[in-house]
C-alpha cells in the first residue's frame, strides 16, 4: 500500500508539468490583438530616464536650415503665382474655397459633437449606441498609413515630395496646409519653426548611428545605446519621417526637443490648433506602452481634418484609433 507521501509527491510534480507547459505554450502561442506587440511601460518608463534628448541642430545637416515664418511667408507669396496652385489643377482666386473645410463648420457625421444642443432623452437614447459617434478608420486611406516600430515603410514605398523651404520636403498633398498652420500662428503671434519633415533611410540611418555613436562614448554599452536611442531617433525604416507626413516643430525661443516645449506658447498654440490642419500630435503623454515612443510635444503627423480632431478630442493615438472601437 503507497504511503501519503507518495500520493502528495505525485501531485507535487503534476502541477510542476502543468506549469512548465503552460509558460511554453504562452511562448509559442500566436500573438492575436493588435497591442501584443506594445512595448513595456515599465521599459519605457526606465529607458526615459537617461534619455538624451536632442535639439534641432541635430537633425540639419550644414546646409540645412529650418523652415521658419520667413521661408512660408516668402513660398506663400511664390504660391499666389501659381506654383502650388498649377501642382493640384487650381486657380488662385480658387485658393479660399478650395482650401479643407474646419470641421468645426461642417461637422462630419460620425464626429462627436457637443449635446448641448440635445434634450435629455435624445443624449439619454444616444448614450448606449455609440456606433453612432463612433469613427470606423478606413485602412485604404493614404492619411492613415501607420508606421512603427512593428510596421515598417514597405520597400516599395514612393513617396511625391515638395519643397516646404529650400532643404526641407513634404508629402505634397500636405505643403499647402502647412503653409496655412504656420502662416496663421504666426498671425496670433507664435513663431513656429519646422527643424525636420521627410527623411530618406539613409538620413534616418546617419542620424540613429549618430545617436547610438554618442551613447555609446558616455559610457554605455551598445544594446543600452541602441535602448536608449530608439526611443527618440527612430530605427530606420520604421520612422514616420520615411513617408513625409511628420514634421518635427519647434519654436526660435526654444529649440530643445523635451517636455518643456509642451509648455511654450508653440507647444501649447500647436497641441490646441494643429488638428485644424490636419495634424495630430504623434506621441501623447500617457501612450508610451502603446507608440513606443516617450512624449514627444514637437512630433506631428498629417492624418487629414477628417481625422485629426476625432483623434485629438478622443484622447487616443493613432495605433488606437486603426484598431477601432473609439
Amino acid at each position: 500500500m503507497r504511503t501519503p507521501a507518495y500520493y502528495i509527491d505525485k501531485f507535487i510534480t503534476a502541477v510542476y508539468i502543468a506549469c512548465l507547459m503552460g509558460g511554453i505554450l504562452v511562448c509559442f502561442s500566436p500573438k492575436t490583438d493588435v497591442h501584443a506587440d506594445r512595448v513595456s511601460g515599465r521599459y519605457v518608463a526606465a529607458a526615459s530616464e537617461g534619455l538624451d534628448y536632442m535639439t534641432a541642430d541635430d537633425f540639419l545637416s550644414e546646409t540645412e536650415k529650418p523652415a521658419d515664418k520667413e521661408d512660408i511667408s516668402k513660398y506663400l507669396k511664390e504660391a499666389s503665382k501659381s506654383v502650388l496652385h498649377e501642382m493640384h489643377g487650381k486657380e488662385p482666386a480658387e485658393e479660399a474655397d478650395s482650401a479643407e473645410p474646419d470641421v468645426t463648420e461642417e461637422p462630419d457625421e460620425n464626429v462627436p459633437s457637443d449635446d448641448g444642443g440635445m434634450d435629455e432623452e435624445s443624449v439619454a437614447a444616444s448614450e448606449p449606441e455609440n456606433d453612432e459617434n463612433r469613427m470606423e478608420p478606413d485602412p485604404d486611406d493614404w492619411h492613415l498609413m501607420l508606421v512603427n516600430k512593428q510596421n515598417p515603410v514597405p520597400e516599395d514605398f514612393e513617396v511625391n515630395l515638395a519643397n516646404i523651404n529650400g532643404s526641407l520636403y513634404a508629402d505634397e498633398r500636405i505643403i499647402e496646409d502647412i503653409y496655412r498652420m504656420i502662416d496663421d500662428a504666426s498671425a496670433d503671434g507664435v513663431d513656429l519653426m519646422i527643424c525636420s519633415a521627410y527623411r530618406s533611410y539613409d538620413r534616418q540611418k546617419t542620424l540613429f548611428a549618430n545617436k547610438i555613436n554618442k551613447l555609446m562614448s558616455e559610457g554605455m554599452t551598445y544594446l543600452e545605446a541602441y535602448r536608449i536611442g530608439s526611443m527618440n531617433v527612430t530605427v530606420p525604416g520604421t520612422s514616420e519621417h520615411h513617408i513625409g507626413l511628420a514634421l518635427d516643430i519647434l519654436t526660435g525661443s526654444y529649440t530643445s526637443m523635451d517636455d518643456g516645449f509642451g509648455e511654450t506658447k508653440a507647444g501649447i498654440w500647436l497641441a490646441e490648433k494643429a488638428p485644424d490642419y490636419g495634424f495630430i500630435l504623434r506621441y501623447p503623454k500617457g501612450k508610451e506602452e502603446i507608440t513606443g515612443i516617450v512624449y514627444e510635444p514637437w512630433h506631428f503627423r498629417y492624418v487629414g481634418t477628417k481625422y485629426s480632431h476625432y483623434i485629438t478630442e478622443q484622447g487616443i493615438c493613432l495605433e488606437e484609433f486603426l484598431k477601432g472601437g473609439y
